[in-house]
């Protein structure tokens, strides 16, 4: 399966989103106690609006981006790993997730339907799963609200939803870089940077690359080996804050993924 695209979103926030780029989302288990004590709160956007996560009526679990890169969560399939009643199905194979929560999930397989779990980027909703399979990066945290969200989120949320969010820019200049390398000449990568134009005025870049020769052999000249991975993305990001009720966000992103998941 060969799979290229494209998304554009632009994000206003108004009063209530002012406090958005403070929000840091870390695992709902085990450490309210410790964010506590520091004096600080778990904020989340499960609303709409940034809110106290213990405050919000919604059974939640929060991950921050750090923690995501500590338990090498590339992929969508990986928050299985982390969110408690989370499962997928990996029936269509690599990076189409099918999701199931507290029980809820589809029977039909078909690459036109919509799962019940539903899937959001920057509250830019992508409910097919085929468009699922790039890596994440530089996510700024990731929340999962369990149970039916119809009222907030719309259709396709019987079963809950997934929020990705990524980092925006902070008006500051700085950036990250990781380099891993594993078996079958596996090379993965991801990066960031960002710099301040002004007080009110910040950009950030950035992208994540992989590739890895598949575990079975093709014969045919020239043809890639099953299982093999090939994929890239890349974001870019503006910020404009001139006042404290006024914070736009504009972003661009492009993906590409060539993987070949079987060898039949």
């Amino acid at each position: 399966m060969r799979k290229r695209q494209a998304a554009f979103n632009v994000f206003t926030a108004a009063t209530s989103f002012s406090a958005l780029a403070l929000a840091t989302g870390v695992q709902a288990q085990g450490v309210a106690q410790a964010v506590a004590d520091e004096g600080g709160e778990i904020v989340v956007t499960a609303q709409k609006r940034s809110e106290s996560m213990q405050k919000v009526p919604i059974s939640i679990a929060a991950i921050s981006g750090e923690q995501l890169a500590q338990r090498q969560i590339r992929a969508a399939e990986d928050l299985v790993t982390s969110v408690p009643g989370l499962q997928v199905n990996g029936a269509l194979g690599e990076g189409l997730p099918i999701f199931s929560l507290r029980g809820i999930s589809m029977l039909d397989f078909s690459l036109v339907q919509n799962g019940p779990i539903a899937v959001y980027y920057d509250e830019v909703y992508k409910g097919n799963f085929a468009i699922m399979g790039l890596g994440m990066f530089d996510l700024e945290r990731v929340e999962v609200l369990k149970g039916p969200q119809g009222t907030l989120y719309g259709k396709n949320t019987t079963g809950g939803a997934v929020n990705l969010i990524t980092r925006k820019p902070k008006f500051e200049t700085g950036g990250n870089l990781s380099v891993g390398y594993g078996n079958y000449g596996r090379l993965t990568t991801d990066g960031a940077a960002e710099v301040a134009l002004s007080d009110t005025l910040g950009a950030r870049i950035a992208y994540t690359f992989e590739r890895a020769d598949g575990w079975a052999n093709n014969k045919y000249p020239r043809a890639a080996d099953a299982n093999s991975t090939r994929q890239y993305g890349i974001r870019g990001s503006l910020r404009y804050k001139p006042t404290d009720i006024v914070d736009i966000t504009i972003r661009g992103t492009t993906t590409f993924q060539n993987p070949w998941n079987y060898g039949v």
